[in-house]
């Protein structure tokens, strides 16, 4: 792709290599050099003022489906989906499906839920507490955000490990190694559209108190939404339910591994809760960027994009900005007030799961502190491309069980 003649002459990240990561010392560097830099794509915008400008800036559109094209995936099922769903609907149509979804999909609900997410944790926790070491991403962050989810739909037992599996393939589809996986993620799609169909025409014959009854049944203005878009929804919801929140938990743990005195800190002051994760996903977002696309020519502080340009907005590095979070932006630290963070988008896209991630990861949080005690690796994990859905694959881990 050909990068459009600038001016000033901007810093250069190449964000399709499979190495790169937004939280290197080479964005920190381009960062302090100017507020946009150059990528293989088009453009990056990196300080948290500027980020937080174009979230908002309705001459942008929501570009994600840009990293397939990058990689030659134009057509096909996959492209299909992405270029469908609320994440990259834009216009009335986008204020028409949210309108609709937050009828049913409200903080109410979800709060509804808090007793059972620690029903959950502590039963899943119940599982592998007595060996003393456990795979976390696969004992729990796998599972717990899925068991959420699903439940809150109403997906039958059964099914919810068929569903888990489903939305963390789909979750490749984020990163650069899309293409590489294709088939993977287009059986896991194919598989999350059949599943859907099925509970969808069970909810429309017999209406259950779920999430899923519930989209059904929402209306707004004299609209509700089609099947298609009732299949489109409730797909994405179970693999944003479950994929991006699972590994913003496994990061979580990953960065009090790093940090032992906060996780202690945490198990001893439970209602340190809501900060704890915020700063995780502060410094840690398992999103660690977001796209959008020119609609039109435009100038931001010095900067010109042509019409159609690509512009990664790099939340995780905005997040981190000493412009904004001072000389110790880089510090993890579960007490300190911040400025609202970015990882969560902005402006008509802003994430309409931000609430359920919050909730779950503030009941999951404090009781693995209290219940595993000190905590420390027991191997090396693994980890997704860092520029996509980012996060532990394995986490292996040892507990001591010394807290109450």
């Amino acid at each position: 792709m050909t990068i459009p003649a600038v001016s000033p002459a901007l810093p250069y990240l190449d964000i399709m290599d499979p190495e790169f990561r937004s939280d290197s010392e080479e964005v920190r560097a381009a960062r302090a050099t100017h507020w946009c830099s150059r990528t293989p794509m088009g453009f990056a915008a990196l300080r948290y003022d500027k980020v937080t400008e174009l979230l908002a800036d309705r001459r942008l559109r929501q570009g994600s489906y840009q990293i397939l094209a990058a990689q030659g995936i134009t057509e096909g099922p996959l492209v299909e989906w992405l270029n469908s769903v609320i994440l990259s609907v834009e216009g009335d149509d986008h204020t028409r499906l949210r309108r609709l979804v937050s009828r049913a999909f409200t903080p109410r609900a979800i709060a509804e839920l808090r007793p059972r997410m620690s029903e959950i944790a502590n039963e899943l926790v119940d599982r592998f507490y007595g060996a003393g070491r456990v795979d976390f991403m696969e004992a729990f962050a796998d599972r717990y955000p899925a068991r959420v989810i699903c439940e809150l739909l109403g997906v039958p037992r059964e099914q919810h490990d068929a569903f888990r599996g489903w939305s963390n393939d789909l979750g490749l589809a984020f990163s650069f190694t899309a293409a590489a996986n294709l088939e993977r993620i287009e059986a896991a799609l194919a598989g999350l559209h059949a599943a859907t169909d099925v509970l969808l025409a069970e909810r429309r014959a017999r209406p259950a108190d779920d999430l899923l009854s519930a989209l059904i049944a929402a209306e707004a203005d004299g609209s509700r939404l089609s099947t298609e878009e009732l299949r489109l929804m409730v797909t994405a919801l179970l693999f944003a339910g479950q994929d991006t929140t699972s590994h913003q938990i496994g990061n979580a743990i990953a960065m009090f591994l790093r940090h032992p005195e906060q996780w202690t800190m945490l198990a001893q002051q439970p209602e340190l809760a809501a900060q704890a994760v915020d700063e995780v996903i502060r410094i840690a977002p398992t999103s660690p960027m977001t796209s959008r696309i020119a609609t039109e020519d435009l100038e931001v502080d010095g900067v010109t994009f042509p019409a159609d340009s690509h512009l990664a907005l790099f939340l995780a590095a905005a997040n981190t900005d000493p412009d904004a979070f001072g000389a110790d932006a880089d510090r993890f630290d579960i007490t300190a007030s911040r400025r609202p963070l970015l990882t969560f988008g902005g402006g008509i896209h802003y994430c309409l799961g931000a609430y359920l991630t919050r909730i779950e990861m503030a009941e999951a949080l404090p009781l693995l502190a209290r219940r595993l005690g000190p905590i420390e690796l027991d191997g090396d994990p693994t980890w997704r491309p860092a520029m996509g859905i980012a996060g532990p694959v394995t986490l292996p881990i040892r507990f001591r069980r010394e807290a109450t």
